[in-house]
């Protein structure tokens, strides 16, 4: 039940508590709110520092090996990841194939075969760089960043995320029987 007290008129406000108590009314239109909050030194230790590592792995992988898996400095080949199950039951990628080989195609700034080995991975890599580089300004001010989604808006980025994730799926089958890589 949406509450608007704009919308109320002239009634009493006691008479709309009667009706509608101010417990169960929530906003009408979606609301997102972005601020900023102090954390200590411990705080930053435990939550922004091992995401920070994490992506600093992440980042030194792509740009270390190639997106045919051998290692850059070197020309050592590396054992090619497993295929997953949903492939070797059905013949068509699952959601998330060709996600690391577009995360290293980036690594060497490919960004065109990046797109061919999946459509939102420069835009996922580039994704975690703002992440990485929120986190370095997080733990250089010791301020983390904080974000307050209404329901209402939650449900739609994730409705809206699905269907952009399920068409690059789709988009991504028919780009790999083109190329010839199904």
């Amino acid at each position: 039940m949406a509450c608007n007290p704009n919308m109320i008129g002239t009634m009493g406000l006691a008479a709309v508590e009667r009706v509608i108590p101010t417990g169960m009314c929530r906003p009408a239109s979606p609301r997102l709110t972005i601020g900023t909050r102090s954390v200590t030194w411990r705080s930053i230790a435990v939550v922004e520092a091992p995401i920070l590592a994490l992506l600093a792995l992440i980042f030194a992988f792509s740009v270390a090996v190639t997106p045919d898996f051998h290692l850059r400095l070197t020309g050592w080949a590396l054992p090619h990841p497993s295929l997953d199950p949903f492939f070797l039951l059905t013949g068509i990628p699952c959601l998330l194939c060709g996600m690391t080989r577009s995360f290293l195609s980036m690594g060497s700034l490919d960004i065109g075969q990046a797109f061919v080995f999946h459509p939102l991975g420069p835009f996922v890599y580039f994704g975690l760089a703002f992440i990485g580089a929120g986190m370095t300004l997080a733990i250089a001010s010791r301020r983390r960043l904080h974000i307050e989604i209404s329901r209402n808006l939650s449900h739609r980025l994730l409705t809206w995320s699905a269907v952009i994730v399920l068409a690059a799926w789709v988009l991504k089958i028919i780009v790999w029987r083109h190329a010839g890589l199904l």
